[in-house]
């Protein structure tokens, strides 16, 4: 019987951030949308237009993103973002059904 042998893979595949950048940058898109569309039907279509624009950029940008050095920093801005306007949008939501 022949064994055949494998290539070992690469050690930089495993600590590749590229994918994985790419991966939260749709997450990230995916939520600011959500959050646009929650934004305009509690009548916030200001800030639902400025977070949609946003995420078209993420969007656009996401290649240059996940290969940049800056990349990491754009990101945890991104999340703090996400975090603030969720935190606002879905306030003003709850208040809006209560009353």
């Amino acid at each position: 019987m022949k064994v055949r042998q494998t290539q070992p893979r690469s050690g930089t595949t495993a600590h590749d951030p590229v994918p994985q950048r790419l991966l939260v940058i749709s997450r990230y898109v995916e939520n600011l949308r959500r959050l646009a569309r929650l934004a305009d039907r509690i009548g916030r279509s200001e800030l639902g237009t400025a977070v949609m624009e946003v995420a078209g950029c993420m969007e656009r940008m996401s290649n240059d993103i996940a290969v940049s050095a800056t990349g990491a920093v754009i990101l945890r801005r991104a999340a703090r973002l996400v975090s603030t306007v969720e935190g606002l949008v879905e306030r003003q939501a709850k208040f809006a059904v209560l009353h």
